[in-house]
């Protein structure tokens, strides 16, 4: 006898419908086709000791099994529930009919109780993962002959939106229960999918804010600023202790709250590295180690299928490269790519996969091995071919890669006591961040695309490539944020006039934030001048 009904099939972060079918005859064997033998060995082993805590016969003959359609199931205790209604469709203890219209979820104890697998999706998530580029063949299988969900959660409306208009979901949580229902003899609870985006973990503005408390000038605030709103990648180089990682954090701090959308992306991506990443809209900060490999940051290919890397956990928020050049020439190489285009590719014979990057980059880098270089508080023991060869790790392509240069500097110990100018609206978090969210919100309009420039400003542009040679990319960048700026400039309260072109300021912000492009940069710190103490501030180093 033929038995048919469905279930759920998960591989790594992929999910599908899939269809159980069970063939009973005369015999004593067991085959299975689609899923391991044994994972259907362990899940055989729960259905029949079910069966018997619920009074039920277990099944006899020869049983073929079949999953389809066939994938690298990594875990298979979520069709518990649909191979045992299969199994007492074969023996006539449910109708055909129901089974063949009905979609089964739920993982079976040994007493007859049915719970939610860990790794299983919520239904409601079906749709939500098959707009994932993952996910793309997820709904592989028409749902309009599916007319009863049973499962013991659900948990996103995003299923009733997608399923047909007479589905209902049905609450079951015990086989004896879901087996009268199933012959009319009992009627289970109806209920609604609830939203889990209401539940979320939500940006908490009260927390002690680090944008608010670190002390820099107004020059870098507002460069914090500029990245945060165009999504320009940061790089950042300064001695120890000048607040690197502090800047870092603060950028995240400045950037929107994530949508339902991305928020259940990276949950549903999180699930491939086995993690149990939470339903938030505060923004990803991904912090990896220097010694990651170049697989753990961009994603790999397993056997499940595909994993997930730093960077994709990190769409929508900020990836933190700390000690950028103790990273492998692999890993900082293997940036490139995504840095330009916003988009990881990962090819395999078995499949290609592209996947969006849309985190912003900020790498900290110390200038030299001790990271004293360019300091005029305390002496660089390096050498000057170890600096060379320090600072070779970020080649030329990879830091023109990076929109915004900057420099920190150990402040100074006499200005130490003097409370910080709060008077500027650079010093307010939440000022900060509705400019940051205004920015983007015109920077996606075409209209503000083409601001004018002023002929100043365009010759103060050329005069910067031709002395620098500035390649076509990075005049690009000066270009993005000088736009930026006038944009942000454009919004500051204590600004009157309202300006539609970009004037010499913006050009002159934007240039004075490629380090790398001054000659005198590395000149200047192998100055014995530059880097020889007055007597006074030697002996007060000293004590």
């Amino acid at each position: 006898m033929l038995a048919s009904t469905h279930g759920v099939g998960i591989s790594g972060s992929n999910a599908r419908l899939v269809s159980v079918q069970i063939h009973r005859t005369k015999g004593a064997r067991i085959h299975t086709s689609g899923i391991s033998w044994t994972a259907l060995k362990h899940s055989l082993a729960r259905i029949y000791a079910a069966f018997e805590s619920c009074g039920l016969p277990r099944p006899t003959g020869a049983i073929t099994l079949h999953v389809g359609p066939e994938m690298h199931h990594t875990s298979t205790a979520h069709l518990d529930l649909p191979i045992a209604i299969s199994l007492l469709c074969s023996m006539g203890k449910v109708p055909i009919e129901r089974c063949n219209q009905s979609l089964f979820i739920g993982e079976l104890a040994l007493d007859g109780t049915i719970s939610l697998a860990s790794q299983t999706p919520p239904i409601g998530r079906l749709k939500s993962m098959a707009s994932g580029p993952v996910n793309s063949r997820l709904l592989n299988q028409p749902l309009q002959d599916i007319r009863n969900v049973y499962t013991p959660h659900l948990s996103n409306p995003a299923w009733e939106d997608h399923a047909p208009v007479d589905c209902v979901n049905r609450k079951s949580t015990d086989l004896v229960e879901l087996l009268a229902s199933l012959n009319g003899h009992k009627r289970l609870p109806i209920f609604r999918a609830t939203n889990n985006w209401n539940q979320r973990i939500r940006w908490n503005q009260s927390k002690a804010s680090e944008f608010e408390s670190i002390r820099l000038n107004e020059q870098h605030r507002l460069a914090l600023v500029v990245a945060a709103a165009g999504k320009h990648h940061t790089l950042i180089i300064g001695s120890p202790g000048t607040g690197k990682s502090m800047m870092a954090r603060c950028i995240h701090e400045l950037i929107p709250t994530l949508k339902e959308e991305q928020a259940s992306q990276l949950r549903n991506w999180s699930i491939s590295r086995g993690e149990a990443m939470a339903l938030t809209e505060v923004p990803p900060f991904r912090a990896p180690h220097s010694q990651t490999s170049a697989a753990g940051l961009l994603g790999t290919w397993s056997k499940q299928g595909f994993v997930a890397g730093e960077c994709s956990l990190a769409n929508g928020g900020v990836l933190a490269l700390d000690e950028f050049p103790e990273f492998n020439r692999s890993c900082i190489e293997s940036l490139r790519t995504p840095m330009e285009r916003q988009l990881i590719q990962i090819g395999r014979m078995s499949g290609t996969v592209d996947l969006p990057f849309q985190s912003l980059v900020v790498a900290t880098a110390n200038p030299c091995p001790c990271g004293y270089f360019q300091d005029r508080q305390r002496k660089c023991a390096c050498t000057v071919g170890g600096i060379n060869r320090y600072l070779r790790r970020i080649t030329g392509p990879i830091s023109s890669r990076f929109q915004i240069h900057l420099e920190t500097n150990i402040p100074d110990n006499s200005n130490h006591e003097k409370a910080p100018n709060r008077t500027s609206w650079l010093h307010s978090l939440a000022l900060a961040r509705s400019t940051v969210m205004a920015v983007r919100e015109k920077l996606k309009s075409s209209s503000s695309g083409n601001w004018p420039w002023k002929g100043e400003s365009t010759a103060a542009l050329q005069a910067h490539v031709r002395l620098h040679r500035c390649s076509e990319r990075k005049i690009q960048s000066i270009k993005s944020v000088a736009h930026t700026h006038a944009l942000i400039t454009n919004m500051n309260p204590l600004n009157a006039a309202i300006k539609t072109e970009i004037d010499l300021a913006d050009v002159a912000f934007a240039c004075q934030l490629q380090i790398f492009d001054r000659t005198n940069w590395w000149e200047s710190g192998q100055s014995s001048s530059w880097r020889t103490f007055p007597p006074d501030e030697t002996n007060a180093y000293s004590q």
